[in-house]
């Protein structure tokens, strides 16, 4: 085998690796949830089952509830299972929320930092959903049209503040999102003059770029940003 071969199946080698530990880690939230889930309602059946039989033993022979087949019973245990999970879940969301749940946070985040590589990118992350997060006029000023990658191809950006180099010319600081991921973005230094304004608000340029264009005006009214 080559050295050319030997690079080639190195490389599907590393990236095989990669995509099954990426998928792995994707996937695993969702299993633990539905183990937890599953165990939460067999609980919660095992709970109500002795006591729907005894309700059962106390009604006399010639109830019309003595009639009903046992099916249907059994389905409406599962109902009233899955009522009670789901107020269960909720309670304890709303305990989580309000008492322990910025601790519990603020636990996780410090182990997260302690990791090297993790740590960059959960900091990186947080710092752009927290600026995705604020306030219009905190976070970004304006929605843009730049050339980007290359001259043109237009994207869609958001103004962050502006600088001057030493000339005096102004430069816009231009936050480029992609889609559908807002934190693998770009930021742009552009010259006021390559830069156009559009006529829609934050919130729409966000719809359109996380729809990946599907959401998105007929027609883009540029001007020059004031």
């Amino acid at each position: 085998m080559t050295a050319k071969e030997a690079g080639v199946w190195a490389k599907i080698r590393s990236d095989v690796r990669n995509r099954i530990v990426s998928g792995t880690l994707l996937l695993m939230p969702f299993g633990v949830t539905l183990l937890v889930m599953n165990w939460l309602f067999r609980w919660v059946v095992g709970f109500l089952r002795p006591l729907l039989q005894k309700l059962l033993s106390v009604i006399p022979e010639s109830s019309l509830i003595r009639s009903v087949p046992q099916s249907y019973i059994s389905i409406c245990l599962s109902l009233w299972s899955i009522a009670i999970l789901l107020l269960l879940v909720y309670l304890v969301g709303a305990v989580g929320q309000f008492v322990l749940g910025w601790r519990l946070i603020s636990l996780g985040e410090v182990l997260v930092l302690k990791v090297p590589l993790v740590r960059t990118i959960y900091a990186a992350s947080k710092q752009v959903i927290e600026a995705i997060s604020l306030p219009n006029r905190a976070a970004f000023k304006s929605v843009v049209l730049v050339e980007f990658p290359r001259p043109g191809f237009k994207t869609i950006g958001f103004i962050t503040g502006h600088i001057h180099n030493p000339a005096g010319e102004t430069l816009y600081t231009v936050f480029i999102p992609t889609t559908p991921n807002l934190t693998t973005s770009f930021l742009v230094i552009v010259p006021a003059s390559d830069v156009a304004e559009i006529a829609m608000t934050i919130e729409d340029a966000l719809k359109m770029i996380l729809s990946g264009g599907i959401v998105c005006p007929e027609v883009l009214d540029t001007r020059k940003p004031s």
